[in-house]
């Protein structure tokens, strides 16, 4: 009777080492080091997206010299919490680091694709510009070091999975390799675009829901 109660037991803890070993791993922030080597083209260490583990979609291209945090907001507000606060402590010290601390650092803000195009604009640039302002207030980070940018849902990290929460984002982005990326274009590129937004803003049209600066209607909706 011993033995089977053993052997039962043996085969319980096999049986949820393998569950827990076939579970995804919980997605997570990059470490501060990761941060650093991120923001800095010297560091040759592969970066590896801690918060897409476990994840099965494919991702888009991470811009070069960057990386992503999840902030937590109310809904429809701007405020950072307790828990954003820390992350945000944790990226100070990535960004005053000797070798990151001459580099311009872009902060943008990304939300997921529930809601209007123009309401997720302005969240995430809310939302970026909050995040921003703590960096500056907080750690006495130079002002015009960090630029806040909103991409609303215009960017998602999981176009497959436009809902997911993993699209709502704050991503920190070294300027120069923003710079570069943008010089780099092909001018007929730029002159194409720049002939499509006239073309637009010139023909009539008719207003579009999606235009509408309208807020979703649950929570947890937008960046």
């Amino acid at each position: 009777m011993r033995t089977l109660r053993i052997s039962l037991i043996a085969s319980v803890a096999c049986g949820l080492g393998l569950f827990f070993s076939l579970s995804p791993a919980v997605a997570e922030d990059p470490t501060q080091e990761e941060m650093i080597c991120a923001l800095n083209p010297d560091c040759k260490m592969p970066f590896v997206d801690r918060r897409l583990r476990g994840v099965t979609s494919t991702p888009s291209a991470r811009p070069a010299l960057s990386f992503d945090i999840t902030l937590n907001f109310a809904f429809d507000s701007a405020d950072l919490s307790d828990e954003s606060r820390i992350k945000l402590d944790k990226v100070a010290k990535a960004l005053t680091d000797p070798s990151t601390e001459k580099y311009d650092i872009i902060v943008s803000g990304h939300t997921d694709a529930v809601g209007t195009a123009e309401y997720n604009q302005q969240l995430s640039e809310r939302r970026a510009e909050a995040a921003r302002n703590y960096l500056i207030d907080r750690h006495g980070i130079d002002s015009k070091r960090l630029i806040a940018k909103g991409y609303g849902k215009s960017q998602l990290l999981l176009p497959a999975e436009p809902n997911n929460d993993l699209n709502r984002r704050v991503q920190f982005q070294n300027a120069s390799a923003s710079v570069a990326s943008s010089s780099s274009k092909p001018a007929s590129n730029a002159a194409s675009k720049t002939s499509t937004t006239s073309s637009s803003a010139s023909s009539p049209a008719t207003t579009s829901k999606e235009s509408t600066s309208v807020r979703p209607a649950a929570e947890g909706s937008g960046l």
